[in-house]
């Protein structure tokens, strides 16, 4: 079948109604909705006729007529703006907000932090962040794969590394059993190709999983190694974060942290205590690290 996009098809509409679609953008967007299968070239040509005799955009245009839904007409433009985000049928955990809900009031929380992060600590000499919590379950993981996702979203390079060998949680969020991870990277036994995992839909995004856990996960991140690791994925990367253990509960969050040379600490709201958030950034002073503050989750 000829595209609706076609001169062909083109020609079928009276030359005003060709000028105004192309003059107003609305032929872009509908070309999105005819190649996903959301529209026919009939559809398409209605479309049009309404548009311009109402004034109203395409999108605007095809939902009055009930053609499309809301939903589909958000991820046209996500698609036509080069914002990436996923549909309901994805593999990713749904609780990843910022790759299922992007237009929510939660990622527009994200987008806050992530602005904050940008005017405070990424710049030319910085690209990496550990996040930190006090304890478990305080959100720590779930925040650092929203924020990576939502880097990636603003087209920065961006890297996640699961540095949290004692319950590594990033394979759950995004629903991949890589072959290779971190421990076997730091042990030699792959290559950073290797280790390197991108994710759908966004082409900016690259995960290093956690790997088997190690028996000694303490040792391995203090191999020069690690830091190596850090080092180069820096000139790579425009952004790079990384998860890490609860630091009152494992000692090995203080090596990522110094590692790093930045930390967020995650906290969860109306279960992380004030007192945890305090002991832990007292533990970090010995890092050295810029701490930024505190991120609460859920």
């Amino acid at each position: 079948m000829n595209s609706v996009f076609s001169r062909r098809s083109r020609d079928e509409l009276p030359p005003d109604m060709q000028s105004s679609a192309l003059e107003s953008g609305g032929m872009l967007i509908g070309r999105v909705l005819f190649d996903a299968g959301k529209l026919t070239e009939i559809d398409v040509n209605r479309v049009v006729i309404a548009q311009r005799k109402k004034n109203l955009r395409f999108g605007e245009a095809a939902m009055r007529l009930g053609l499309v839904t809301q939903q589909d007409v958000e991820q046209a433009l996500a698609l036509q703006f080069g914002y990436p985000y996923v549909t309901a049928d994805s593999s990713l955990d749904p609780t990843l907000v910022a790759a299922h809900e992007p237009f929510g009031a939660t990622a527009e929380g994200l987008r806050e932090l992530r602005s904050q992060l940008q005017l405070r600590w990424f710049n030319e000499k910085e690209h990496m962040l550990a996040i930190c919590a006090p304890r478990k379950r305080s959100g720590c993981s779930h925040l650092a794969a929203n924020l990576a996702i939502s880097f990636a979203q603003l087209g920065e390079r961006t890297l996640l590394i699961d540095a949290n060998f004692r319950r590594p949680s990033q394979t759950s969020w995004f629903n991949v059993e890589p072959a290779f991870g971190l421990s076997h990277l730091l042990i030699d036994r792959c290559g950073l190709d290797e280790a390197l995992v991108p994710i759908a839909p966004f082409s900016d995004l690259k995960v290093i999983f956690a790997g088997t856990q190690p028996p000694n996960p303490q040792e391995l991140l203090s191999r020069v190694t690690f830091r190596y690791l850090l080092e180069t994925s820096a000139t790579n990367f425009d952004v790079v974060i990384v998860d890490t253990p609860p630091i009152l509960e494992y000692s090995d969050a203080q090596l990522v942290v110094a590692a790093t040379g930045g930390c967020l600490l995650a906290a969860r709201r109306h279960k992380t205590r004030v007192a945890d958030i305090e002991r832990a950034r007292e533990k970090l002073v010995p890092t050295r690290a810029a701490v930024l503050g505190a991120a609460l989750v859920g």
